[in-house]
């Protein structure tokens, strides 16, 4: 890929991608804000209710983040309620992270505000171009996910 014209394109979807992502992590800071669970609490109880349990290194090898920042995130949604540390068949240490019901019925209160709020914009994009939309971000992960770290010392 050496055209210029198509390598700005790239620049220019990637910034895109990263107005879209602080726009819906304030928005959703701002849908949620009386539960005190942010967007990126929310992005974990999503994903443990997607994925089932976690270890709290998987959980924050996924996002490419520390793990410190991911048990406090996970220690708050614990004093919450939301989430519970069961063994770890497969590990002394390291207990699986899970939902707990309580944490079950926060997601599906969460999405509800959340359709309410996508309602309301009166604006949904047809299912062909959320599809080609989604097609090109799961590829750029993939070739991203492939590569590996990207350290450059």
């Amino acid at each position: 890929m050496t055209n210029a014209t198509t390598l700005e394109e790239l620049h220019a979807l990637a910034n895109t991608v990263r107005r879209v992502y602080n726009l819906l992590r304030h928005t959703t800071d701002q849908l949620h804000a009386e539960t005190g669970i942010t967007a990126p609490k929310r992005t974990l109880m999503m994903d443990l209710k997607r994925h089932g349990p976690q270890t709290v290194p998987a959980l924050a090898a996924a996002r490419c983040i520390s793990r410190q920042i991911i048990q406090t995130q996970v220690n708050e949604l614990k004093q919450a309620g939301y989430v519970q540390a069961t063994p770890n068949p497969e590990h002394k240490r390291s207990k699986l992270i899970a939902l707990t019901a309580a944490g079950q019925r926060q997601i599906a209160a969460m999405i509800a505000v959340e359709n309410a709020f996508i309602e309301e914009l009166g604006w949904l994009p047809d299912r062909a171009s959320l599809h080609a939309c989604r097609e090109v971000l799961e590829s750029i992960c993939a070739r991203l996910d492939a590569h590996g770290d990207v350290a450059r010392t």
